[in-house]
């Protein structure tokens, strides 16, 4: 009898996979919610028992990928030799200096960029970008003014916020279009009314790519709710 139920629980196929895969995706503990219930936070706040989903940072790679994605600029190439993040100056020995400037071999996946020892990026290194020189089999998830600071005033993040402003006006010429495009291509779905009239009063005070600055550096955007 126990021979049998070996014979049984042998490695899954391809197939069985899936529809194991299927059964995790359709069941009511996969499609939870975020959203808080406070008789729940009370009880569980940590969502150990996943009650919720419990909300998370995407690591830095994935922030510069969207920012790339949504402002248009992203370069899809896969293969072939990677890109850095660094200008070099050659003495003895070479030196890394961060990029103060940005073109489209640049654009590629973060996963394309070479790696310096001991040097991370600029901008998406604080996002607990491990150190180059070290092998580490779990991230940790800190929170730092870095990393708001660079989010909002790095140059890469202005000039991708520059980007996508240029692709909203280019998309739609009525404001209140521009910004459901926003919000479409940032959060994935559509403003309610206070949102857009929130929104237009910003440009109004401001312009098209302080309102895109402000969309790539919303908790919504780095965050997966």
């Amino acid at each position: 009898m126990f021979t049998r139920s070996l014979e049984n629980i042998r490695a899954p196929t391809h197939k069985s996979l899936k529809h194991i895969q299927r059964i995790i995706l359709r069941s009511e503990t996969w499609q939870q919610s975020s959203q808080p219930i406070e008789a729940a936070l009370a009880i569980d706040a940590d969502s150990r028992l996943l009650w919720r989903f419990p909300p998370r940072r995407l690591e830095g790679e994935g922030i510069r990928d969207c920012m790339l994605a949504v402002s248009g600029k992203l370069n899809p190439v896969m293969g072939g030799p990677g890109f850095s993040a660094f200008e070099i100056e050659m003495e003895n020995v070479r030196h890394y200096f961060p990029k103060k400037s940005f073109g489209p071999n640049d654009w590629r996946r973060m996963v394309y960029m070479t790696r310096v020892r001991q040097e991370r990026d600029s901008v998406f290194g604080v996002f607990d970008c491990p150190d180059n020189s070290q092998v580490t089999p779990k991230r940790s998830r800190s929170t730092t003014p870095l990393q708001a600071l660079n989010l909002l005033n790095s140059n890469f993040v202005m000039e991708q916020a520059k980007f996508f402003a240029d692709r909203l006006t280019a998309s739609e010429s009525d404001s209140a279009k521009r910004i459901h495009l926003a919000y479409e291509l940032c959060f994935g779905r559509e403003p309610d009314e206070a949102e857009i009239a929130e929104a237009e009063a910003f440009v109004q005070r401001t312009d098209w790519t302080q309102f895109a600055r402000a969309m790539l550096n919303a908790n919504e955007f780095v965050f997966i709710p």
